[in-house]
């Protein structure tokens, strides 16, 4: 074996000597940590729930839902909003009513989420808002239309159709809102033009069962309860499996968990989150998963969110207990498992065709204009159009109230019904 000269074991030594002071070196920094202030990233702040002593607030009373919104300048074009949820407490330790926490961030200073009125509900009991506290349309007779089956339409469609709504003494209308980017505020004229007419607007979020863009919703529901919205329906048929992009199981509790995360965000920003319409069955199943969510709301304690909730109903069919009065049986349902009404809105309805629908349209309109319960707030049946305003699918052709082209609009049987007293 050849010897290593001396000059180079000196400097093997002092290679060695060095390699050893940086490894001490590095392991003390890990240890100790490094502070800097020229790249540091600040989390968003938790939101510390105050004790009732510490707030003043009494034990027992509710408290507010809200946004908390905190505004950065920035010369980005484009808002990007982060969502932190607080985790709920359970309910053996939540002696005194807490809030829905949303902290909201954006960095774009021509947009601030709802800074609006509060509205107060007990997340502890079973305490849901007076029916008196929903809001209802000037002059309100209970009666509604569901709008065309698209998120978006000309203001051509909209100036023609609007004036045909009051012909037929409609005061809510159910209209469809996108998740897409061309969807953010395609219903802005549409919602804007509902109002000056004292028209109640719906807004249906459109989005299967599953994960939602959280930021995108809060926007929407924040944007649109400035103009005026207050009823957002959360999710659409759950008990159908082609309503849902979560993989399986679909079952009432994951749906439960999907439409908390949902409704969290629409009640946060001012909106009162509709409970998903199930999809009639003659075997009642729907009726069953229904029930089966509200009582995992329960067991789950989100009573924050079932005070607030108004039940959206599918009853399509004649004048008979398994058709326009199966709402019936979902009140009886939420009764068994609260006690008490919660207050009910059909979002589709009538026949399946428009021409079955209008022998029967003038008895429904009539039902709910003098004789129906007080929990239930309007019956809208499906569809005032396809084709005509823009519709693409032909499946809801024979469904629509109204037919031809723009230029040449023809009203089918079933608007003379609606029209006559």
């Amino acid at each position: 074996m050849a010897r290593i000269p001396y000059i180079a074991r000196m400097e093997l030594a002092i290679a060695i000597l060095v390699t050893s002071l940086v490894v001490c070196g590095l392991t003390f920094i890990g240890l100790k940590g490094v502070s800097s202030t020229s790249s540091a990233i600040t989390p968003l702040a938790s939101i510390r729930e105050p004790a009732a002593a510490e707030s003043g607030q009494e034990e027992g009373t509710p408290t507010p839902i809200r946004a908390m919104a905190s505004v950065q300048p920035s010369s980005s074009p484009s808002p990007t909003v982060n969502l932190a949820f607080q985790p709920s407490p359970t309910l053996s330790v939540a002696r005194t009513p807490t809030p829905i926490s949303v902290v909201v961030s954006t960095q774009k200073r021509s947009y601030v989420f709802y800074q609006g009125p509060m509205t107060y509900v007990r997340r502890d009991v079973f305490a849901p808002l007076a029916l008196s506290s929903f809001p209802k349309p000037t002059s309100n007779n209970g009666r509604g239309l569901h709008w065309f089956p698209t998120t978006r339409q000309s203001r051509a469609v909209i100036e023609r159709f609007i004036p045909e709504l009051p012909a037929m003494r409609i005061r809510w209308v159910v209209i469809l809102q996108g998740m897409n980017d061309w969807d953010m505020v395609a219903n802005d004229y549409l919602v804007d033009q509902l109002n000056a007419a004292g028209i109640m607007p719906v807004m249906r979020l459109v989005g299967e069962v599953g994960d939602m863009d959280y930021r995108r919703l809060g926007w929407i529901v924040a944007r649109y309860r400035e103009r005026g919205v207050r009823y957002f329906q959360v999710f659409n048929e759950p008990n159908a499996e082609s309503e849902w992009s979560a993989p399986a199981p679909h079952t009432p509790e994951r749906f439960a968990l999907y439409w908390v995360q949902a409704a969290e965000v629409v009640a946060a920003n001012g909106g009162l989150p509709g409970f998903s319409p199930m999809s009639p069955r003659i075997d009642n199943s729907d009726l069953a998963f229904f029930s089966a969510a509200l009582a995992e709301l329960a067991r789950l304690g989100r009573y924050d969110l079932i005070n607030l909730l108004w039940i959206s109903i599918h009853n399509y069919g004649g004048m008979s207990a398994d058709g326009f009065f199966r709402y019936r049986q979902y009140d009886a349902g939420a009764r068994k498992q609260f006690g008490r009404s919660l207050p009910v809105m059909i979002t589709e309805g009538g026949m399946e065709t428009a021409t079955g629908t209008a022998p029967v349209i003038a008895a429904m309109y009539g039902f709910i204009e003098r004789e129906r319960e007080p929990y239930l707030l309007a019956f809208a049946p499906w569809l005032i159009g396809n084709k005509v305003g823009g519709g693409h699918d032909p499946l809801w052709e024979e469904a629509a109230w109204f037919v031809g082209t723009l230029d040449r609009v023809e009203p089918r049987a079933v608007v003379d019904q609606a029209k006559s007293r």
